[in-house]
């Protein structure tokens, strides 16, 4: 899962979450400027960047395996594909030299390709807006994606079990006293 922050002054918004976080943030390999850093051990990313349009807030973006039979169901259930998909190429002038770097990391898993795969903008039927991302198969690792996820704990299963079977009131007596 990718958090996108967009920022209007690239400087400020980069110390504030560089601060908040207390890590650095590393250059994005992206054609726009774009910091990145991880926030959690199961490959959940926070992205900073310029704002590129007025109004535009934080966006969630969630890995699929399939993108195009994704934004299909989307718009099946009375959603709507507001951008792409568009490929997410690595930008010719630094591609050698990351794909030259990415030997030494530890998510190393094989040769990086030209791609970090496709992506697409969406909104759901309440017109809240998302992004999904079909990442290439040699970025799962970095991301912990696929074989290298960390699937949800059986813990988390019974919990959520809990909940699904709780005799909660209706909303609009749920805080009366």
């Amino acid at each position: 899962m990718l958090i996108n922050v967009p920022v209007d002054d690239m400087e400020r918004g980069l110390a504030f979450y560089q601060a908040f976080l207390g890590m650095p943030l590393a250059r994005s390999l992206s054609y726009e400027i774009s910091y990145h850093a991880p926030v959690s051990s199961d490959g959940i990313l926070v992205t900073v960047n310029k704002r590129r349009f007025p109004g535009e807030s934080v966006t969630i973006y969630f890995h699929v395996t399939d993108l195009d039979a994704v934004l299909k169901k989307i718009v099946e259930f009375g959603g709507e594909v507001t951008a792409g998909p568009y490929d997410l190429p690595l930008p010719k002038q630094i591609k050698p030299e990351f794909q030259e770097q990415f030997r030494d990391s530890p998510f190393y898993r094989g040769d990086a390709g030209d791609s970090m795969g496709r992506g697409a903008s969406v909104a759901d039927a309440d017109g809240n807006r998302f992004g999904l991302v079909e990442f290439s198969e040699w970025a799962h690792a970095t991301f912990r994606l696929g074989e290298y996820a960390t699937p949800v704990t059986a813990d988390q299963l019974v919990d959520q079990s809990i909940a699904l079977n709780r005799k909660v009131p209706p909303p609009t007596e749920i805080f009366q006293e």
